[in-house]
C-alpha cells in the first residue's frame, strides 16, 4: 500500500477509515452489503464523530453510498465501471513506469521482486489479503519511484476501486497456480529501458483484465456483456 500510510501515527477516525477500505477493497466487505452505524460502532468500539469522518471520506473515494432510512451500501463495480479502471490503470501505470525506469535503484528492484514472490493459497484467507496487498503495493511503489504525486494519487484510487474484482472468484482448480507475472515488468525497470517498462506495465493489465473476463465466463455471465477490450 502507499507508503505514507505505514508507519503514520493515525487518528481514531483516519484508523477505522483505513481499515474498512482495506476490508471493502479486498472483497472482505462484499460488494453491494448494507450496513448502518450502529453495526460499526459495535464493531470499532468508537464514538458516531471518528465513524462519520471515516464514513465520509470512503464516499469521497466512490466506496460506499449512503441509502436512505437504512444507512449505507459498499458500491458495486458495473462492467462498465471495470473497463474505465482498466482503461485508467492502463494509462497511469503505463506513464508511471516510464517515469520511474530512470529513477530505479537496484534497492527497488530487490523490493518488487520480494513483494512479486507474496504466494497465493486458494482457500486461504490470510495468504489472499497477503497476495492483494502485496500486488498493490507493487504497482504503488513504481508510481512512488516515478515521483509524481499525483500520478500515485490517481494509482492508488484506482487500485482502490477495481481489487475488488481482480481476484473474485478464485478456484482451485482453474486459479491454484496464480502469480504476480511482474517479471517483464521488473527486467525492463532493472534494464532502466522506459519504453519497454511502459509497454510491459500495460501488457500485464490486459492480461489481469482478460484473467478477470474469463472467471466471469466460467460463472455464466452474458457473452454480450463481456466483450474484451482492444
Amino acid at each position: 500500500m502507499n507508503e505514507s500510510r505505514i508507519g503514520a501515527k493515525l487518528s481514531l477516525g483516519e484508523r477505522v477509515y483505513e481499515d474498512l477500505r482495506v476490508a471493502i477493497t479486498l472483497g472482505e466487505i462484499p460488494q453491494g452489503q448494507v450496513f448502518n452505524e450502529a453495526d460499526l460502532i459495535a464493531r470499532y468500539n468508537v464514538s458516531t464523530s471518528p465513524l462519520r469522518e471515516a464514513l465520509t471520506r470512503l464516499r469521497q473515494d466512490g466506496l460506499v453510498k449512503g441509502i436512505p432510512r437504512r444507512g449505507y451500501a459498499v458500491t458495486e463495480l458495473t462492467l462498465r465501471d471495470f473497463h474505465e479502471l482498466v482503461q485508467m490503470r492502463m494509462i497511469n501505470e503505463g506513464a508511471a513506469a516510464e517515469l520511474a525506469a530512470p529513477r530505479i535503484t537496484d534497492r527497488h528492484v530487490a523490493e518488487m521482486q520480494h513483494l512479486s514472490s507474496a504466494p497465493l493459497v486458494i482457500g486461504d484467507a490470510k495468504s489472499y489479503r497477503n497476495f492483494m496487498q502485496a500486488n498493490q503495493a507493487f504497482h504503488e511503489l513504481i508510481a512512488s519511484v516515478a515521483d509524481n504525486a499525483r500520478l500515485l494519487k490517481a494509482t492508488t484510487q484506482t487500485f482502490d476501486e477495481i481489487q475488488r474484482i481482480l481476484f473474485t472468484g478464485l478456484s482451485a482448480a482453474e486459479d491454484g497456480d496464480l502469480k504476480h507475472d511482474h517479471d517483464d515488468i521488473i527486467a525492463a525497470l532493472a534494464r532502466r529501458d522506459g519504453p519497454a517498462a511502459r509497454k510491459a506495465a500495460i501488457e500485464h493489465i490486459k492480461q489481469s483484465r482478460n484473467r478477470v473476463v474469463q472467471r466471469m465466463l466460467r460463472r455464466d455471465k452474458p457473452l454480450e456483456d463481456l466483450c474484451l477490450m482492444p
